[in-house]
């Protein structure tokens, strides 16, 4: 994993206290504290009625992200997305074996989820009512390698830098640690930002060119516009955290402040750059392999891909019968269509965060 000169987020500050009674968000508007903590979607609620229920003290954590957390997709049409950390794969899926449509033997879903994690699941609302939530399954330790500096691709952390909500913790220790892990996540992005940036930039350029580059290291069922759609629904926030980040950056020497914005103390590396190049090219191709796994984990995976596409591209995708059998050889010309009709949404004059970002050094090319 690259690394850059030894900066390292860590988890200094982890809770030390003994594992309490469980920790869980505002549910209900007159419930919501006086920092303004939002209200939780419904679709969120629910499901954290069913996960609670279902899990008991094995489920550790729940963290809301997306779209519907940041306003991008605000109908009741949109599934939520949930982070859910467990501590055991198995227990997890056999205390959850009843409620997913598709019960698959617990050790066979626990033992795809060992593969890449995280599994995605979709939990379903139980009075069909509105969009569940997709589920990203995931361990303790896993989650914990996921975020950290020695994470194996950005799938994850890619998600989780951007605004987050802990909305269930099962003790204040473990929204101690969960919440060191996100900041943990948010510092490692200090080391390869830069890589993608000209010689100087300010906080929003930064985040700006963080989900640019998050976004083209995947292939998602995404327009180019969207991009700047999340960005511009969580400016205020990557204003307040990157600013604190990139200001701790400064302080410890790997960046330096100039007139309000900051620039690399000091330059890249050649094998340094070249080695987040390789990080984001395997980063991308296990993103890639994971739908694999997502067929079988996901229930009527095919429909939801096709709703969120038409959403995203306006594209209406009829699935025949041979393509549902058959998913994995057949729905590649549909795939590509999908693909076209995102790069053909780019708004005029916007950036494409579907192209390959440039590496840049100080303004040079990497």
């Amino acid at each position: 994993m690259p690394n850059r000169r030894g900066q390292r987020a860590h988890s200094e500050g982890r809770g030390t206290g003994p594992r309490d009674r469980p920790v869980v968000r505002p549910l209900l508007p007159e419930a919501a504290d006086s920092a303004g903590e939002p209200e939780i979607a419904p679709q969120v609620q629910e499901s954290l009625e069913i996960l609670t229920d279902a899990c008991g003290s094995n489920l550790v954590a729940v963290v809301f992200f997306g779209s519907v957390l940041v306003g991008t997709s605000p109908t009741l049409d949109s599934a939520a997305d949930l982070f859910v950390v467990v501590e055991n794969y198995k227990d997890f899926y056999q205390d959850l074996h009843s409620r997913l449509p598709a019960a698959r033997r617990a050790s066979i879903m626990a033992w795809l989820n060992r593969i890449m994690p995280p599994n995605i699941i979709y939990l379903r609302d139980p009075r069909g009512l509105r969009a569940g939530a997709k589920c990203f399954v995931i361990n303790r330790d896993d989650f914990t390698e996921a975020l950290s500096p020695n994470a194996r691709d950005h799938f994850c952390r890619g998600r989780l830098i951007q605004r987050v909500q802990i909305v269930y913790a099962r003790s204040a220790k473990d929204q101690n640690d969960i919440e060191a892990e996100l900041e943990m996540a948010r510092r490692v992005a200090v080391e390869w930002v830069p890589v993608y940036l000209p010689g100087r930039f300010s906080v929003l350029d930064f985040c700006l060119r963080m989900l640019e580059v998050s976004y083209a290291k995947e292939i998602r069922p995404e327009s180019r516009a969207r991009v700047l759609e999340v960005f511009d629904a969580q400016k205020s926030y990557f204003r307040l955290m990157y600013g604190r980040i990139l200001d701790d950056a400064a302080a410890a020497g790997i960046l330096r402040a100039v007139d309000g914005e900051f620039t690399l103390a000091s330059p890249l590396e050649f094998s340094e750059r070249w080695a987040w190049r390789v990080f984001f090219v395997k980063s991308k191709l296990r993103a890639t392999l994971r739908w694999f796994k997502y067929m079988l984990t996901f229930d009527d995976w095919l429909d939801y891909i096709a709703r969120k596409a038409e959403r995203r591209t306006g594209i209406h995708l009829e699935l025949t019968q041979a393509e549902r059998r058959f998913p994995a050889i057949l729905l590649w010309p549909k795939l590509f269509a999908v693909l076209g009709a995102m790069r053909a949404k780019r708004p005029p004059g916007a950036k494409d965060p579907g192209r390959e970002p440039e590496d840049r050094e100080q303004g040079g090319a990497g």
